[in-house]
């Protein structure tokens, strides 16, 4: 696909392209990305599938896109991860058995070959874009971080054994530990002092989970100058039976989660990067 790339009197770009919007601006180093934030399915889809709206929307990670909104540089889903999950790679990006989908029965009657190709058509587009902007972030500042924002339900955690789930949650199983170690405890202590409307901020690494997603091992693979950090925000920010979203936490979330990066790419790209392309 072709990838329209700003100039230098021209350097932002918004637009939506397949099954993504984005935010994007070649004068910083970090892009955000909300890649579970979509909750569309084609309409040729719809009667195939089993799983209902109310069950689709629990899979998702609503508001996700909303948090990412302030910064310079976002991407985000408007498809549902019903329909193809960005987070894991393409042989099983598709939940076509239940055991794609956490044991969910997704689809009633299988998509055809035609509908299989335009869903995987969508994720490919993801993938060539993103990838493209980056080499663009590299070629500039010769380093690149990624914020892979996600959201997690607290009372499937609390299921599973975690007394206390953490509002955030960073994932660094998958990357450089020892090397990224800067940046990494730089966004652990930054996200602490985020506040949020009658919810005590609490903030973990690997506790609930680890990181190992495609895009993650995607991006890492890719170039040893990228850092991404999946972080996994607990769902204090609405009712998850009942799919209510509390609005004003969502908009903390949005103004912390905003000013935190971008004081911690800054900081991240003068410890890792060159600065003389600001």
């Amino acid at each position: 696909m072709s990838v329209y790339f700003p100039t230098e009197s021209n350097h932002k770009d918004r637009g939506r392209i397949g099954g993504f919007a984005f935010s994007l601006d070649l004068s910083v180093s970090y892009i955000a990305t909300a890649i579970h934030a979509g909750n569309h399915v084609r309409e040729e889809l719809l009667p195939l599938m089993k799983i209902d709206a109310e069950k689709r929307y629990l899979e998702e990670d609503p508001e996700t896109d909303t948090m990412i909104q302030n910064a310079e540089s976002a991407i985000w889903s408007l498809d549902s991860r019903s329909e193809y999950d960005l987070n894991r790679p393409p042989e099983d990006a598709l939940p076509l058995t239940p055991e794609k989908f956490w044991g969910i029965r997704v689809y009633k009657t299988r998509p055809n070959k035609e509908m299989i190709r335009a869903s995987m058509a969508k994720y490919n587009k993801f993938y060539d874009f993103l990838i493209s902007w980056i080499k663009a972030v590299l070629e500039r500042f010769d380093a690149c971080i990624v914020y892979d924002i996600h959201s997690y339900n607290v009372t499937r955690q609390v299921e599973k054994g975690v007394s206390y789930p953490p509002v955030f949650n960073v994932c660094t199983k998958a990357i450089n530990r020892q090397y990224w170690a800067g940046a990494i405890d730089d966004w652990l202590d930054r996200l602490k002092k985020i506040s949020i409307p009658e919810v005590d901020t609490t903030v973990a690494e690997n506790l609930v989970f680890q990181g190992k997603g495609e895009l993650c091992r995607r991006l890492t693979q890719l170039d040893p100058r990228i850092l991404v950090l999946p972080t996994e925000i607990a769902k204090v920010y609405m009712d998850e039976a009942q799919g209510k979203v509390h609005k004003k936490v969502v908009h903390a979330l949005r103004r912390g989660i905003g000013q935190t990066m971008v004081e911690h790419s800054n900081n991240f790209l003068h410890r890792y990067g060159k600065t003389d392309s600001i």
